[in-house]
């Protein structure tokens, strides 16, 4: 599935969202120099050609539309986090963005030059066929709880917590407080209206996932504690492919220090989402004081995986992203509006 986006679209919405954290004088001014006739921005030469790139003036995007909050299907249309960061990408680079859908095969993609860079990547991932940008985006798994005064749960603790049956979270709960801490729903929507409920103490899920819930459905839950070393999205792009990997270093450099970023966090998120801040449990703290190279074994240790999943009560769209089940030490891979069915690139 292919999916088109117009530059002028994708900027015009970004200078909306910019507009919105300018100051009201800024604003009036900005506005009334735009009122009466169209606002036509500026076109930024593009960056690379063919055939760093597969079709001339256009940036392929390969996205997974069974993902969100990352990318999903609104309305007949992608919409998400990384349709954003990608609609904004393409902009930087001077292109046009076109929009693949890749499923879960984005390896397959780039390697079959089906797409030019593909979203969502672990950025603890490694292999030889891609690279890897920095992360645009940070998550974990993390446990959640009810209001903001909770403590972090140590691994003797009697405590009951609830997560996707057969989801990475629910592996790691397993893991870190043994199997009579871990009750299992069928997806994230149940185990967050049972923890508004009360029926149980921590919610364990995505942390992109899990604040995009609450967000959503304002309900007063929160992180209380980071259950893995933090890891994050990245871009990948053939690792063959000098010319593009700089080009794209180089925008997303660019996104980020002028808060594009950051916006786009914020309106799928409620806030840019800086996982820094929070405490982590014992097995997360001893993953984070290992080096890079040996603190992550996911990629080994995955063996099957689900798709967590809830539904999004404001606007009655499912949501899903998914999670590898582990069977040995694991390390896993987020606003503001209320209509997280609008897009930057929609």
């Amino acid at each position: 599935m292919k999916q088109r986006v117009s530059l002028l679209a994708v900027v015009s919405a970004l200078l909306i969202a910019v507009l919105g954290l300018c100051g009201c004088a800024q604003v009036s001014e900005l506005s009334s120099s735009l009122f009466g006739k169209p606002y036509t921005p500026e076109k930024l030469q593009p960056t690379v050609s063919t055939p760093t790139i597969g079709k001339e003036g256009v940036l392929r995007v390969g996205v997974d539309a069974s993902n969100a909050p990352y990318s999903t299907q609104v309305s007949g249309k992608l919409a998400g986090i990384d349709v954003d960061m990608a609609a904004a990408l393409a902009a930087q680079m001077g292109l046009s963005l076109e929009l693949v859908d890749v499923g879960s095969d984005a390896e397959g993609a780039l390697k079959a030059g089906t797409v030019d860079v593909v979203m969502s990547m672990d950025s603890s991932d490694s292999s030889s066929s891609y690279w890897l940008s920095d992360p645009y985006l940070q998550t974990c798994v993390a446990l959640f709880s009810k209001g903001q005064a909770s403590s972090v749960p140590s691994a003797s603790s009697s405590v009951s917590i609830e997560a996707q049956a057969a989801s990475m979270s629910a592996w790691e709960v397993s893991n870190q407080f043994g199997d009579e801490a871990l009750k299992t729903v069928p997806d994230l929507k149940t185990a967050f209206s049972d923890l508004n409920d009360g029926k149980v103490d921590y919610v364990a899920a995505d942390a992109v996932i899990g604040v995009y819930i609450t967000h959503t459905t304002h309900s007063d839950v929160h992180i209380t504690a980071l259950m893995q070393k933090v890891s994050g999205r990245s871009i990948g792009v053939l690792s063959s492919n000098d010319e593009l990997k700089k080009a794209v270093s180089d925008a997303l450099d660019a996104i980020n220090s002028g808060g594009i970023g950051s916006i786009i966090e914020a309106k799928w998120l409620g806030s840019a989402l800086s996982l820094d801040q929070y405490s982590q449990t014992a097995t997360a703290q001893r993953a984070s004081s290992k080096t890079s190279g040996t603190a992550s074994s996911t990629n080994s240790a995955a063996s099957s995986s689900t798709t967590e999943s809830s539904s999004d009560s404001s606007s009655g769209t499912s949501t899903s992203s998914t999670e590898a089940t582990t069977s040995s030490d694991s390390s896993n891979s987020g606003s503001a509006t209320a209509n997280p069915n609008s897009s930057l690139a929609a």
